[in-house]
């Protein structure tokens, strides 16, 4: 079993110009000072170019400086209140930090600048009814952009199944806007999950006069704790939403069936838009044709990330200055991209591939992308980029196959067990591969439990999460394995270099194929992550 109890122990086993709207860096003004994380940049990176002229840039992954990375990031959430989650001081120090090691290198930082809706409860949601206060988290659950207010009203269950009978999604509640046929105007809507978003069944809900939403869960197993999941921040909505369990709804459905409930829901949040970054950085090549290699920088509010996905922007890191410091011109321009805001919808990497327009697409070979690579009782998880070995894949941009076949080589030479991950596009991956740029990436995994097979062919822990502190105060410096850090770290720096060099992957020919009628991808943390997510992390 590889579940590092410290990361120090470990080490001692391992000793070993940019595109779209640029802008300056953030300033100092109304910030904390920048934190200090003890991280030399000339000594720390390692970037000698004094180096064996066959030396590769696998050979230059070291475990020692990838946790010096996470160490610095580390710093920065505890001196931030312990995130480092967009709109935070503490991402704004993240990217103050990767953009300086990377200005040592001897790179050219482009600050993409973007503007982000922030969303953030300011109290826990509040639901009473029937002389029963109910406790948020345990029994309720604000969904992700609900609009604030307070509001007491009587509740009407809206065309539910209850006891549930059927499969998943078998619920219609509030799909359609007949189900509001006779909604008493003013009362609190008591809606189902099932088979439709949960932004249109509260759109249908205000549509019909309801001044406030409850969603409670559908009921089948693994469908009856609380509701997590988002309204969207498109929605146009102006009245709350919370997610309840299937036991309150039950309860509500029987109070109002019996005669009649009155609830009071509240919900107090802060909703408004405000600036962020990504950063991008380019190793010139002997052609403009771009390879993008990127990683979201951000946390969730919850904890320092340094899971999810500090450890994927480290490597991203450590790859552009080891890429740098090999001192090589390659056949492609290589980009390296660390994305904000991913953790609340891919919105940095949907922005940059938004602002591309159809010239500069055609330059872009493919994308790499690297998202939680350190799971502490993890596995290793290639994007299935020809949805061959598994289910519930976006269709697969030509290339996608061959960059896979990139990852599953590396470890198939270095006798290292792997397994596909599903190409949904619920990473930073999916806006490219939504507008036909092959892709590929690695993969950990997240919540969900490790399977017996699974254990067996990554020396892990059946029956325990892949990563228990996913989203979580507790994905700290001490939620990796090393071990298999570097065995990631290695594959992405050989499919980097792989990368670089080749050519096309056939890919230009197939951008034209891309069906527009298909539903863009969605975003992991509001559905599943790399395949591997929960069910009731949900958009419906």
């Amino acid at each position: 079993m590889r579940i590092a109890t410290s990361v120090l122990s470990m080490l001692t086993m391992l000793s070993a110009c940019g595109t779209g709207e640029g802008s300056i860096a953030p300033g100092d003004e109304g910030k904390d000072a920048p934190v200090d994380t003890g991280i030399d940049a000339d000594t720390d990176t390692d970037t000698d170019t004094d180096l064996p002229t066959d030396e590769s840039l696998v050979d230059r992954m070291s475990i020692d400086r990838l946790v010096a990375h996470l160490d610095a990031l580390q710093a920065i959430a505890e001196a931030q209140a312990d995130t480092r989650a967009v709109g935070s001081p503490g991402y704004d120090e993240s990217a103050l930090y990767i953009a300086e090691q990377l200005e040592s290198a001897g790179f050219t930082v482009e600050w993409q600048e973007f503007e982000w809706r922030v969303w953030y409860p300011t109290a826990d949601p509040v639901l009473e009814a029937g002389g029963t206060a109910y406790e948020a988290d345990s029994d309720i659950a604000l969904l992700a952009y609900s609009p604030g207010g307070t509001v007491t009203a009587q509740v009407t269950p809206v065309d539910v199944i209850v006891p549930i009978t059927g499969s998943e999604n078998t619920s219609t509640s509030g799909c359609e806007s007949s189900d509001f046929s006779g909604f008493p105007a003013g009362n609190i809507a008591l809606i189902q999950r099932g088979s439709c978003m949960f932004s249109e069944k509260a759109l249908n809900a205000q549509a019909a006069g309801a001044t406030g939403v409850i969603v409670f869960n559908e009921g089948q197993s693994g469908r009856r704790g609380v509701v997590e999941g988002t309204l969207g921040e498109d929605a146009e909505l102006a009245i709350p939403v919370l997610g309840a369990t299937y036991a309150v709804g039950e309860a509500l459905v029987a109070a109002a069936e019996a005669g009649g409930v009155e609830a009071t829901l509240s919900a107090s949040v802060v909703s408004e838009s405000r600036p962020t970054w990504n950063l991008l950085a380019d190793l010139p090549g002997a052609s403009d044709d771009l390879v993008v290699v990127g990683g979201h920088l951000d946390s969730v509010t919850a904890g320092p990330g340094i899971n999810d996905n500090g450890s994927g922007s480290a490597l991203v890191l450590e790859l552009a200055l080891q890429s740098a410091a090999l001192d090589r011109t390659h056949a492609n321009t290589l980009r390296f991209a660390f994305w904000g805001a991913e953790e609340v919808g891919l919105v940095g990497s949907s922005i940059y591939v938004d602002r591309l327009d159809d010239a500069e697409i055609e330059r872009h070979i493919a994308n790499l992308n690297f998202d939680m690579v350190a799971s502490p009782n993890g596995g290793r998880f290639v994007y299935d980029g020809d949805n061959s070995s598994t289910s519930g894949g976006y269709p697969a941009p030509v290339g996608s196959d061959l960059i896979e076949d990139l990852f599953t080589d590396f470890f198939d030479g270095e006798d290292l067990s792997h397994a596909a991950t599903a190409f949904d596009g619920r990473s930073d991956y999916g806006p490219f591969i939504y507008r036909g740029i092959p892709a590929g990436g690695l993969f950990t995994g997240a919540e969900m439990p490790m399977n017996g097979q699974q254990a067996e062919a990554f020396d892990a822990e059946a029956g325990v999460a892949m990563d228990a502190c996913y989203h979580q105060s507790c994905d700290d410096t001490l939620n990796i394995d090393p071990l298999l850090y570097l065995d990631m770290a290695r594959a992405a720096a050989h499919a980097t270099e792989s990368m670089a060099d080749i050519p096309e992957l056939g890919a230009r020919q197939a951008r034209s194929h891309v069906d527009p009628a298909l539903e863009p991808p969605t975003h992991h943390a509001l559905s599943t992550h790399g395949g591997c997510g929960g069910p009731e992390h949900a958009v419906r």
